[in-house]
């Protein structure tokens, strides 16, 4: 019965250290002005990448939002 709990918290414990190290957060953008709409996607992403960031999207409220920060 022990050696049950300790693996599964060896294995939770793998997964919470794992995976930390692969999330990243979304930030706004800091250089992208004015209102991003679906139409703006293209240069929402454009100007993350220049930021340094993987990616970005437009969010419903209007906002550019960056990926990977």
């Amino acid at each position: 019965m022990h050696i049950q709990i300790l693996f599964a918290l060896s294995a939770a414990l793998m997964l919470v250290v794992l995976g930390a190290g692969e999330s990243y957060a979304d930030c706004l953008s800091g250089n992208y002005r004015g209102s991003c709409a679906v139409w703006h996607r293209k240069k929402c992403r454009d100007i993350c990448q220049r930021e340094g960031r993987t990616g970005g999207h437009c969010s419903p409220s209007l906002k550019c939002w960056c990926e990977g920060c």
